[in-house]
């Protein structure tokens, strides 16, 4: 339901529970009781495990110049971006970028910034996002980000010298090569990694660019 404006539509919309200011998160009451509990929870989005796995390869060849690449990717997956893990100011850990561009205040009132209302305190204090056993946060649509990703594995662009080259040299091949492992990445998910899933303290995939010569006698 996207995030309470002011207080009148806090004291106008179903008990949720925890205190609620303006900018905490509005839950849908599923079953219209008027009353935000384990009765509302439902099935959303897609499944953390991906419907669809898949990838391809190819090489080519022209001459003496090798072409060849890789790609994998997924879809029809959801994660849940864990507000305990990106927290602003919790146990001191510093404020993603990507909270301080675009978080609920009064200047920014848009319908679904990519965080609620900043406290001092910890998320589950402030917004109840923990589950009603009260030790987890409650999943809902607001951090459900959809996962779909194709990402580039590797590209190596190389070399071999002519065969008169090689009979001089009296040797079988001599091959130059550039590689680079994951060069770029396509998906709707930019705050980090969309390979790491609902937490992006862990470390992501590297780029890496390395160059090589093959030889044999």
């Amino acid at each position: 339901e996207g995030l309470f404006r002011d207080q009148a539509e806090i004291n106008n919309s179903p008990t949720q529970g925890g205190d609620i200011m303006p900018g905490d998160i509005r839950y849908r009451d599923i079953n219209e009781d008027g009353v935000i509990d384990v009765n509302d929870a439902t099935y959303i989005g897609f499944p953390t495990t991906p419907r669809v796995i898949y990838g391809f390869s190819g090489f080519f060849n022209f001459k003496n110049i090798e072409f060849s690449f890789a790609f994998q990717g997924s879809g029809k997956r959801a994660f849940f971006m864990n507000p305990q893990n990106i927290s602003p100011f919790v146990d001191n850990r510093a404020m993603l970028k990507a909270i301080y561009d675009d978080h609920w205040s009064a200047d920014n009132m848009k319908e679904h910034p990519f965080w609620p209302r900043l406290s001092t305190q910890s998320i589950t204090a402030h917004n109840p996002q923990e589950a009603w056993t009260g030790s987890e946060e409650r999943r809902s649509t607001y951090f459900m980000r959809e996962c779909s990703f194709l990402r580039c594995t590797s590209i190596e662009l190389a070399y071999n010298l002519p065969r008169e080259f090689l009979q001089r040299l009296r040797m079988q091949t001599v091959k130059f090569y550039a590689r680079v492992n994951n060069p770029f990445l396509i998906t709707n998910f930019k705050v980090w990694d969309v390979e790491l899933g609902d937490n992006g303290f862990n470390y992501p995939i590297q780029r890496t660019w390395s160059i090589g010569l093959n030889l044999s006698f």
